[in-house]
């Protein structure tokens, strides 16, 4: 018997036995609980897709929005925006998937069409949509720690042949959070240092390689120069040591910052690495009420411009999945069986991951009967 409460939902139905539901997501049921739920979804939209989880990664966001860091969440809620599967329904308007597709999904669900953001293409700093608001991602469609997902079509991305589907997911983040902003700012020749070598650090490392830049790697450990060289990375400079950073300064046409925690001691050391006429980007969020503080003759004495990179638009993000088959760039991963979800978000959120968590969550759907063709 299919119960609606406690767990009401606009999409998603929860059911006692896995027998009777379309699918098995972990949730969040509030900040701290962390469960199995197996649930139906309501009919398919005309211009949605529905599709069989293969594998989905996990970012360090997805713990901020399930632990209400960047404000109260929505609950119950299901977390994973790198999703890689296999469409198993389509609605009657799409036209661009079909059946047995392979699919892959970012962050977004959502757009308004009306503000100023869209009019210029810039739908991922859309400022109409309750999708701007990172809190409200997993609100109206749950994301990929699932079995199965439902979602609209025009926010699904064809996965290049030669991408596999188990290093893919962190591509649709993490990946194209750093190659949009290496795309806009960076040239051939150019200088490019990248602060933070984790999950979105070394893949910027690899991109502003493949780019035709000459990059520098800011690691607080140089313990793993070796290994980051072999990355692409020039030069490996400690990112906590103030005096060898003051040797850097004004020496790079780009600066990202992958770094997702605000450090007053360390933010301007990073920004003076910025050459004149040069680009600063800060991609790492840090929790809500956690800031920077700018010295303005920072970016005055030098006519430094100081930028910011949510993800990327459609486009890029595409983009960036062409450039990353082109080049066979692909994230370092752990990876983990669905059984194990609390432990691979556990190891998200204290192990630091090596460099990405990434769940196989076909194999289970596959055993236990959810593996689903229309």
């Amino acid at each position: 018997m299919v119960e609606k409460n406690p767990y009401a939902h606009k999409h998603y139905t929860h059911v006692k036995d896995e027998k009777d539901a379309d699918a098995v997501a972990w949730t969040f049921l509030n900040k701290d609980e962390f469960v199995k739920f197996p649930f139906k979804f309501e009919e398919i939209g005309d211009d949605e897709i529905r599709a069989n989880v293969c594998y989905v990664g996990l970012c360090y966001s997805d713990s901020h929005s399930a632990r209400s860091h960047w404000g109260p969440s929505n609950y119950p809620l299901t977390p994973g925006h790198e999703i890689v599967g296999i469409i198993s329904k389509v609605g009657k308007n799409v036209k661009n998937f079909k059946v047995g597709d392979r699919v892959a999904y970012g962050p977004f669900r959502d757009m308004c069409n009306n503000c100023d953001a869209c009019r210029m293409g810039l739908e991922n700093a859309c400022l109409g949509s309750s999708f701007f608001d990172v809190r409200s991602t997993y609100g109206e469609y749950w994301g990929g720690y699932a079995t199965a997902f439902q979602q609209p079509a025009r926010f699904a991305f064809k996965v290049p042949k030669n991408l596999p589907s188990d290093r893919t997911p962190p591509l649709l983040c993490a990946g194209v959070t750093v190659h949009a902003p290496l795309a806009r700012y960076a040239k051939p020749g150019d200088r490019v240092a990248v602060i933070g070598i984790g999950g979105l650090g070394h893949l910027a490392v690899m991109y502003a390689a493949k780019f035709g830049c000459h990059v520098a790697a800011l690691s607080s450990t140089k313990d793993k120069a070796d290994e980051i060289k072999k990355l692409g990375a020039h030069e490996v400079i400690s990112s906590v040591d103030m005096a060898e950073l003051e040797k850097y300064a004004s020496r790079y046409n780009v600066v990202i910052n992958t770094l997702s925690v605000s450090n007053e001691k360390m933010w301007g050391h990073y920004v003076d690495l910025t050459a004149p006429g040069g680009t600063f980007v800060q991609v790492g969020a840090p929790p809500a009420g956690e800031n920077f503080t700018l010295n303005a003759f920072q970016i005055i004495a030098k006519n430094i411009a100081i930028a910011g990179n949510f993800v990327g638009t459609r486009r890029e993000t595409q983009a960036m999945l062409e450039f990353s088959a082109l080049h066979n760039i692909l994230p370092m991963c752990e990876f983990f069986s669905f059984e194990d979800f609390p432990k691979a978000f556990n190891h998200l959120e204290k192990g630091k991951p090596k460099f990405r968590c990434v769940v196989n969550c076909e194999e289970y759907a596959k055993k236990h009967g959810l593996y689903k063709a229309d």
